[in-house]
């Protein structure tokens, strides 16, 4: 899970799971099932000045606050989880439920019984499965999002709600190989690249494997899909001109907020390989109720994550070359969403396994 390059699990957002994110996100209190924060050793040190390495990593803390050896945003999922997991993932099932119903199957969609989430990070779609008892299996490289994801689990079952549906694995999202009796029989009906994760595919060798190996996962009929980025952020010049943005999310319960740094003004974009080298920062802060005394950084977390930008013609293009079938594109995680109305916040591609 550690170090650089695509991860079948960059965590949730997986490159944050992304500006689609995010946009309208700013300012909003969010309420996160309760889970004690992990404890780890901690050491004072002084935050880092500017100036940073190419898909390189920083970790460190203001003068007041403390910090861990975390070595990724991505070995911050408590954070991670509060900066990133306001989305209706609820929802968002409903709307694979109702792709596979009108988009799966050779012979006519039946119900979704098996999803396959890749990228998984703190398993956000792969629990939503499991409490409607769908079987669902949650793909993570890092260590510390798949010990994370199966406390989230062990915290909803602990509640009465059972998820013997549900398996958090360890793999690579570019070569899928699951444990013996993990998939089901004749494949998965669906299988899931949400909230960004795609960037982390960083070449198009590293796209056509991971669809390949998507492609072997499904049944015939099934479907995979993948949400990016919309056209119109891609196309809007803040890439060539490397603009930032940021926004933060309160958890009252815990008494935190999180600011979030998404990219940062002068990040580098090679426009030959479409890589973009992102700026992610994530600031815990305590929430002690008072305006007037200086807010206290718990920690700080910061990393250069190198993102691929892929436009929606070339990505059908290489889902072609891996031999699945495009047939849908919507403006969000509804079909009722077109992805040109003007609330069209990313775009998602869906393919299928045609025999």
């Amino acid at each position: 899970g550690g170090g650089g390059g695509p991860r079948g699990g960059w965590g949730g957002w997986r490159c944050a799971r992304a500006w689609s994110a995010m946009r309208g996100a700013r300012a909003t209190t969010v309420t996160v099932t309760a889970f004690p924060w992990t404890s780890r050793s901690r050491s004072t040190t002084t935050r880092m000045a500017s100036g940073r390495t190419r898909g390189g990593t920083r970790v460190g803390a203001a003068s007041d606050a403390a910090s861990d050896a975390a070595s990724s945003v991505y070995d911050a999922p408590e954070i991670y989880d509060v900066a990133f997991g306001f989305r209706d993932f609820d929802k968002e099932i409903d709307f694979l439920e109702t792709l596979v119903r009108e988009y799966g199957g050779l012979h006519g969609g039946g119900g979704l019984t098996s999803a396959l989430e890749l990228g998984a990070g703190p398993a956000w779609h792969s629990l939503a499965c499991a409490r409607r008892g769908i079987q669902a299996v949650a793909l993570e490289r890092n260590p510390a999002m798949r010990a994370y994801a199966n406390d989230k689990k062990v915290a909803v079952e602990a509640s009465g709600v059972k998820l013997n549906s549900m398996r958090v694995v360890d793999g690579d999202m570019r070569h899928i190989e699951l444990p013996h009796m993990m998939a089901p029989e004749g494949g998965f009906d669906c299988v899931v690249m949400l909230l960004g994760t795609v960037a982390h595919l960083l070449t198009y060798d590293d796209a056509i494997s991971c669809m390949t190996s998507v492609r072997k996962q499904l049944k015939p009929g099934g479907l995979f899909v993948v949400e990016l980025e919309h056209p119109w952020d891609l196309f809007s010049g803040d890439l060539s001109e490397g603009v930032g943005d940021a926004w933060d999310r309160v958890d009252e319960e815990r008494g935190v907020k999180v600011l979030v740094e998404w990219g940062r003004d002068g990040d580098e974009f090679d426009i030959e390989t479409q890589v973009y080298e992102r700026t992610v920062s994530f600031n815990l802060i305590e929430l002690d109720g008072n305006e007037n005394t200086k807010p206290k950084v718990l920690k700080t977390v910061e990393e250069v994550v190198p993102c691929k930008i892929y436009t929606a013609p070339e990505f059908k293009a290489l889902a072609r070359a891996a031999s699945l079938a495009h047939v849908g594109t919507f403006g969000d995680m509804s079909t009722t969403m077109a992805l040109d109305d003007e609330d069209a916040h990313n775009m998602v591609l869906v393919f299928r396994r045609d025999d």
